[in-house]
């Protein structure tokens, strides 16, 4: 079954249907009706038209939409003087069927010209627009379909919100779902939240969703997917201590995956509170059935150090070399022995990253202030000298040459 096929029949079922539709008065209500009863009611059509007009109907309640379309194409082309929107619409239903969208759309537009204010024409216009990836025109089709129904139903609006987000219009489509949040809150679905979330983002004015995720966030309460979004909206404005608050919750009301462990050590140490960073990375690094890599260890060794937990630190150091030696774990070992003025240990530690890496720069450096520290000239000469090679260290390594004797 083709995209037009499932969309016509959740747009007929959004007619149809039971859906919380818009508030609107007695009399409104009977305008609206009226009017659209009129224009599908088939006036100014010929006795000939209604015949070819009913033919393709019955064809089409058999399921046999390509001879429906066969008849009403026929009778159109045949009679190009004497056009109608109910024939082109007919037309349109049967194509959109077959699958055949640039048809379909093409014989709403002469419908929708025809009759501005047939609001079924315009739905259906929506829904091959959108079938065509034609966001903007199936955005604004669906919103005057909407506008034009007696009973407009709020899953139209939100189509129309999402085609607008699809065209890359994040402030068109942010203003949409925000209408239609605040009108239909008691029927939205997280759907709707996630969409004006994409909006805002989209339209580089994140700020602008809180209010309504708050919302959101009071309606779904017992959802994850609700603060993993708030997640989502929080590391978008960079705002990492909020972002991890938000994932924080997420973990209490479903386990958290390897990656979102990771993800919120990497909140907790960009908002300074490396401790609680360790915390998670420690989960991420023990997390079952999946093998650490060295980052992993790099990301939790880093975390205990800011922490000033250096046994922490050097446990996990031990283990990833242990694993497998990389430049960056070695750095930290380096690091990790200078802080506590093992000089010597740290200048091995730096010595086995340039080994791995000669292009690694900083260790060459390190290595040569280890050499100083330990009062090795000769070898610091030559750690400095091949930093000096360096542009990022060139200046720092020449400024220490100049102290050794």
């Amino acid at each position: 079954m083709g995209m037009s096929v499932v969309f016509g029949v959740c747009l007929l079922l959004l007619v149809w249907g039971n859906a919380e539709a818009a508030p609107v008065n007695a009399a409104s209500l009977a305008d609206r009706v009226n009017l659209q009863n009129s224009i599908e009611a088939g006036d100014g059509l010929s006795s000939r038209a209604r015949k070819a007009l009913f033919s393709s109907r019955s064809k089409q309640d058999k399921g046999e939409f390509g001879a429906a379309a066969a008849v009403m194409g026929k009778w159109v082309s045949e009679h190009p003087d004497d056009p109608h929107h109910l024939l082109y619409f007919n037309w349109a239903v049967s194509q959109l069927s077959l699958d055949q969208s640039a048809e379909a759309m093409a014989n709403l537009e002469q419908a929708v010209t025809l009759e501005p204010q047939f609001a079924r024409a315009w739905l259906r216009l929506g829904e091959a627009a959108y079938d065509l990836q034609k966001y903007a025109r199936a955005a604004e089709a669906f919103s005057q379909g909407y506008d034009l129904m007696p009973d407009p139903k709020p899953e139209i609006l939100y189509y129309s919100g999402v085609a607008w987000l699809l065209a890359d219009q994040g402030q068109q489509s942010m203003e949409i779902l925000a209408a239609l949040l605040k009108e239909y809150r008691s029927a939205a679905t997280l759907d709707w939240y996630q969409a004006l979330v994409a909006a805002a983002v989209e339209a580089d004015n994140a700020a602008a969703a809180w209010p309504w995720l708050e919302n959101g966030l009071v309606d779904f309460e017992s959802d994850p997917q609700a603060w993993f979004m708030a997640y989502q909206l929080a590391a978008a404005e960079e705002d990492y201590e909020r972002s991890a608050v938000m994932l924080t919750v997420v973990g209490y009301l479903r386990p958290l995956n390897r990656n979102e462990f990771l993800q919120l050590g990497d909140l907790y140490a960009a908002s300074g509170v490396p401790l609680q960073a360790a915390r998670y990375y420690q989960q991420a690094v023990e997390y079952p059935e999946t093998a650490p890599n060295p980052d992993d260890f790099v990301r939790l060794a880093s975390a205990w150090m800011a922490a000033h937990r250096l046994p922490e630190a050097r446990q996990v150091i031990d283990r990833g070399v242990a694993a497998g030696e990389t430049v960056r774990l070695l750095a930290l070992l380096g690091d990790l022995n200078y802080s506590e003025e093992k000089y010597k240990a740290a200048r091995l530690a730096f010595s086995r990253c340039v080994k791995l890496d000669a292009q690694y720069a900083r260790g060459w450096l390190m290595g040569g202030y280890c050499s100083l520290e330990l009062g090795e000239n000769a070898e610091a000469r030559k750690s400095l000298q091949r930093a000096a090679k360096f542009a990022g260290q060139e200046k720092l390594a020449r400024d220490l040459l100049k102290r050794i004797p």
